[in-house]
């Protein structure tokens, strides 16, 4: 049985159970979306900032999807590697990256819109858990999902995001399980980072639990066995 036949069958024996519905934990960046377009685009506004035209033509032929995790690496795949080329370029990603306009190039990983409608449709409370803040993200968060059509602003959805954009990733998450507890029941959870994929099991070890292996923090803990992983959504 794949991930999405479990995660329809879980939400559909717990909506049929007739007690707590079912909850479907999902992240964002890295599982239902790819933020490697919105890397590429701020890297080509600095190449033409800098008036680079070497680097900007080399953007044109390189991936503008699946891009490493650290802006670094994506750097030297692209073959630079001047360090101060480099500290420009991450102080220039760094002040546009995280805002609500950025969000608008990002697109679903394939199979996100599919799965989350599905369990959606069957009964399931849409949790969207990420390590995007409130102050920053918020409006493109809800409009990028709007756009491409997942579920939002509608009964049985929620959206979580940090208060503030330096609280730690893995211990703001942690912190809002017991708020999720009081939504039903979680059968499945998707996230892209070990580290959280392991919480959540160790929250609701009887759940469905789904690693997204897309990108990921550096130097992450072992995941546990009973994690699903998975290269997308399919």
């Amino acid at each position: 049985m794949s991930h999405v036949e479990d995660a329809v069958t879980r939400v559909k024996q717990q909506a049929h159970a007739g007690s707590r519905p079912p909850v479907v934990v999902f992240d964002l960046d890295g599982t239902l979306f790819d933020n490697g377009p919105r890397t590429w685009q701020i890297l080509v506004d600095f190449a033409e900032h800098e008036g680079n035209a070497a680097l900007r033509r080399t953007l044109d032929q390189a991936p503008r999807t699946r891009l490493p995790y650290l802006l670094k690496e994506t750097l030297g795949r692209l073959g630079v590697h001047d360090d101060a080329l480099v500290e420009r370029a991450l102080a220039f990603w760094m002040k546009r990256f995280f805002t609500d306009e950025a969000q608008s190039h990002d697109i679903p990983i394939a199979g996100a819109l599919a799965l989350a409608r599905a369990l959606y449709e069957r009964g399931a409370v849409i949790v969207y858990l990420s390590g995007r803040d409130v102050p920053n993200m918020l409006v493109g968060v809800c409009q990028s999902l709007r756009v491409h059509g997942f579920p939002v602003g509608l009964s049985r959805t929620v959206t979580l995001l940090k208060p503030s954009f330096h609280d730690d990733d893995l211990t703001f998450k942690k912190s809002a399980l017991t708020f999720i507890d009081t939504l039903g029941e979680v059968v499945a959870t998707y996230d892209n980072e070990p580290a959280n994929c392991n919480a959540f099991c160790d929250r609701w070890p009887k759940a469905l639990h789904v690693f997204v292996d897309t990108q990921h923090a550096p130097n992450p803990p072992p995941l546990h066995n009973d994690v699903v992983v998975v290269d997308d959504l399919t």
